[in-house]
């Protein structure tokens, strides 16, 4: 497919830009700082929890939809490639995803590099999920029904976060969402070469955030960086979604068929005509709104799969192995 046309419309718009590659970490952070997603979601209550970590004190987000009870959880871990982004400019993305899919969602506000390079924003993410599961009583959760979540360097984190709690002893994760997400940085793939340059994130970009998050070549390889090359038999079912013009595509994608090849519940979902982030920028892009019903969707089928139901293809009715 094409790119759609809210898509060429935002390229032209933001063609002026300063290359983001080209500022520091704290003059870029600065400009990305505005929010895009206008939506106005009314939730029972949003509240700031500051918790000892691993590193120091650490912020931690929470929201709750109007839906009273016991709240499914989804530990939300925001983007902007270990580098720039924070539980400030996610709020209005977190407030829609809490109150689409009725769970209570938990932003994290892990450490940036390069102040703090690998793997300290991982071991924070993993500290999170613990830490939410350890309170899921207090906190009125359902320990039974934990996700994680996040997009493109989240996406990375949860990932991550999935492993190593399936290899430390807890907490049981129901299930994943990975949203666009970063997945090797062990080796190139296709889709980093087709969209290079010229589709809002670009290798300049992706080459930018590595240098500034991993110390060194050796981290490339180390499962705490790329979930690629970590264990992956016996993960929770897991949500993939990807956008059709995005250099991270395919790491992605194949992350979910290594997924599936390890015996893992897999939905792999394309969105055609889109780029990496469409779905934070609902205000410019009607196909953004349609990731958190289908996230909606995930979190009600995980019950109701079986053990034969991993799948993967393009979005929509029709499946078709990619």
């Amino acid at each position: 497919m094409t790119l759609h046309v809210q898509v060429e419309t935002f390229l032209r718009d933001i063609a002026s830009l300063p290359p983001s590659h080209t500022l520091e970490p704290e003059e870029l952070r600065k400009v990305v700082a505005g929010t895009v997603i206008s939506d106005a979601y009314e939730l029972a209550l949003t509240e700031d929890r500051e918790v000892q970590g691993p590193h120091g004190h650490m912020l931690l987000r929470i929201y709750r939809p109007l839906k009273k009870g016991v709240l499914p959880a989804i530990v939300f871990y925001h983007g902007g490639g270990f580098v720039i982004c924070d539980v400030e400019k996610y709020d209005p993305l977190c407030r829609k995803l809490a109150a689409v899919t009725e769970c209570a969602v938990v932003s994290v506000d892990y450490r940036l590099a390069p102040e703090h390079k690998f793997p300290v924003a991982a071991e924070e993410a993993i500290f999170a999920a613990r830490w939410v599961a350890g309170h899921c009583t207090s906190l009125g959760f359902d320990l039974e029904k934990l996700f994680v979540a996040g997009d493109s360097a989240g996406g990375n984190l949860a990932a991550v976060v999935a492993q190593q709690v399936r290899d430390e002893g807890g907490p049981g994760i129901a299930g994943q969402i990975l949203i666009c997400p970063m997945a090797d940085f062990s080796q190139e793939y296709e889709s980093m070469r087709l969209f290079a340059s010229g589709y809002f994130l670009n290798r300049n970009v992706l080459d930018y955030f590595t240098r500034h998050y991993l110390h060194d070549e050796a981290d490339r390889t180390h499962p705490l960086a790329s979930p690629m090359l970590g264990r992956l038999a016996g993960l929770p079912p897991t949500l993939i979604m990807t956008a059709e013009y995005d250099p991270v595509r395919d790491e992605g994608e194949m992350y979910g068929r290594r997924l599936i090849e390890a015996g893992v519940k897999v939905t792999l979902s394309r969105y055609p005509g889109m780029i990496h982030g469409f779905y934070a920028m609902t205000d410019l892009f009607d196909n953004g709104h349609t990731v958190y019903e289908d996230i909606y969707a995930f979190l009600q089928s995980i019950d109701k799969r079986s053990p034969r139901d991993a799948r993967y293809g393009v979005r929509g009715r029709s499946w078709a192995k990619l």
